[in-house]
């Protein structure tokens, strides 16, 4: 036989644990979900330092956020070596209920912001239209008395 032609004895390497840490798709999701709605909140915080019924809105997101976020990060341990293992849920469908409970938490929210940003808009219009009504009376009125000046040269 030709050596040229023989095949070169492979090297198998052994199974070693894993050497990263198993992330779930659920906690990463809450963890970003959390990490954009405390963002978010910084962001609305600052520009709600005048409405003290918006700030109390943004700091109610945000305490919600902080608590589904704890709460999907202490269901998933590791219990006997096998990370991932749901500990009060042996059917491992707490999960799902705690994801579809926090949506429907985020959805209730949500309608309340979009409510209290429709009444803020209101608010900001009805402003507006008092701003400008005053506004044409003290023209109406500038106006008027330019002209009666005018009118006495």
């Amino acid at each position: 036989m030709d050596n040229n032609h023989r095949i070169n004895q492979t090297s198998i390497t052994p199974t070693v644990p894993r050497q990263t840490p198993k992330n779930d798709f659920g906690q990463v999701m809450a963890r970003a979900i959390s990490g954009a709605v405390n963002v978010g909140a910084g962001v609305a915080s600052g520009l709600a330092m005048g409405n003290p019924l918006l700030s109390a809105a943004v700091s109610t997101v945000s305490s919600a956020a902080q608590a589904i976020s704890s709460k999907s990060a202490a269901s998933v341990t590791s219990v006997g070596g096998t990370p991932g293992t749901v500990v009060d849920d042996p059917t491992g469908k707490g999960d799902d209920w705690d994801l579809l409970e926090a949506q429907k938490l985020m959805r209730s929210e949500d309608r309340r912001f979009n409510l209290e940003y429709l009444s803020l808009q209101n608010a900001m219009q009805k402003e507006s239209r008092e701003f400008n009504a005053v506004s044409n009376i003290m023209k109406v009125r500038h106006d008027s008395a330019k002209a009666a000046i005018n009118n006495i040269r």
